[in-house]
């Protein structure tokens, strides 16, 4: 694959998976749909970073350590604090201790706030692809 079929599939990719978490959410699985959320905007970083760097992308699931070398796009201190939010469901999603606390917290309300945030950060993501 070149890098515009790479930068494709991460950025269709994406969308299906944000597709995924909107369903996971309608269905009241609340954990499960914010580890798609993180996983999408994951995918939509990784296609930035192929577009912005015109190479393959990082391996790791840390949305900063992504974000950090994606070149040409300085996210302000607000997005990155988002983004070390929202790898925080990656974890909690796949590991049962944590999972255990991330149900107490993780209920209608807060994965509606998450996705809702979500939404607007892979928006702005994806216009920043030349």
């Amino acid at each position: 694959m070149d890098l515009k079929e790479i930068e494709k599939y991460w950025i269709e990719s994406s969308q299906d998976t944000f597709d995924t978490a909107k369903t996971l959410l309608e269905n009241n699985k609340f954990v499960h749909s914010m580890f798609f959320l993180h996983l999408s905007i994951e995918k939509m970083l990784k296609a930035l970073f192929v577009n912005q760097n015109q190479s393959e992308s990082p391996f790791g699931h840390n949305l900063q350590n992504i974000a950090s070398k994606i070149k040409n796009i300085n996210f302000d201190k607000n997005t990155m604090e988002l983004f070390a939010q929202i790898t925080t469901f990656n974890i909690s999603g796949r590991y049962d201790d944590y999972k255990k606390n991330f149900y107490n917290i993780c209920n209608l309300e807060f994965a509606t706030n998450y996705s809702n945030k979500g939404k607007e950060l892979l928006e702005w993501l994806k216009s920043q692809l030349k």
